[in-house]
């Protein structure tokens, strides 16, 4: 029993750095995962990877392919497009019920995460945005949905979230050039969640997230709240 909970354990590790890897890009979209490799790298045995591996399939960060092994998600401009449309309507509905339903602990949440991730903006002022500041990112907007009430709405926006965390980081040299200013942005979400502005709170929301893929796709901030132009770029 205790070697089995040790297994776990290293495969549970394992996971964890892998997924890092993947979000930092030090492992690239697409790149294909091989257990020699990957046993060499890491220095672990297969079954360990082999477990690692398919948690992550699960959460679709990594691709099985018959005859051709494990990858990493490869990029894709139409799975992009699907994925932040579906976010904007869950991670919506999620901030909503959590401006309707949050408790003195959620708003305390959402002061603390966002005084870090404010921390770790002006740090990341003169560099390149790391480890520590993406790290408080998604804590900051795990924080804003926290307080719904819904564990398996929060569930759902979370895996929707780890998938297009690639495409965030893609994103992320372009945001000097379009003249983005993401502290702004998080400042306006986290005030209108103290404030409980609900429906100002979930369209800024819907914004910040269609933002990276506009960028992406070369499209223009949309008038409408229902962004027409992602929905005419997938057809």
């Amino acid at each position: 029993m205790a070697k089995r909970r040790g297994a776990e354990t290293r495969a549970d590790e394992l996971y964890e750095r892998l997924r890092s890897d993947i979000f930092m890009a030090r492992l690239k979209p697409g790149q294909r995962l091989k257990f020699p490799e990957l046993s060499a790298a890491y220095g672990t045995s297969v079954g360990p990877i082999r477990e690692a591996l398919t948690k992550l399939t699960a959460e679709r960060l990594v691709t099985l392919q018959p005859h051709q092994g494990y990858a990493v998600a490869a990029l894709s401009e139409g799975e992009l497009t699907d994925l932040t449309t579906v976010r904007v309507e869950i991670e919506g509905l999620a901030f909503r019920q959590a401006m309707l339903n949050g408790d003195d602990r959620w708003e305390s949440e959402v002061v603390a995460t966002h005084h870090l991730l404010g921390l770790r903006e002006r740090e990341a002022k003169e560099g390149v945005r790391g480890d520590a500041w993406y790290l408080a990112h998604e804590a900051f907007h795990a924080a804003l949905l926290a307080g719904c009430g819904n564990r398996r709405l929060i569930q759902i926006a979370q895996g929707l979230r780890a998938e297009t965390e690639l495409y965030r980081r893609w994103a992320a040299p372009l945001l000097v050039e379009n003249e983005r200013d993401p502290a702004a942005e998080h400042r306006a979400l986290a005030d209108a969640a103290l404030a409980r502005d609900i429906e100002g709170g979930v369209d800024l929301l819907r914004r910040h997230i269609a933002f990276t893929t506009q960028m992406l796709l070369g499209l223009s901030m949309p008038a409408s709240p229902e962004f027409p132009e992602l929905e005419q770029r997938r057809r």
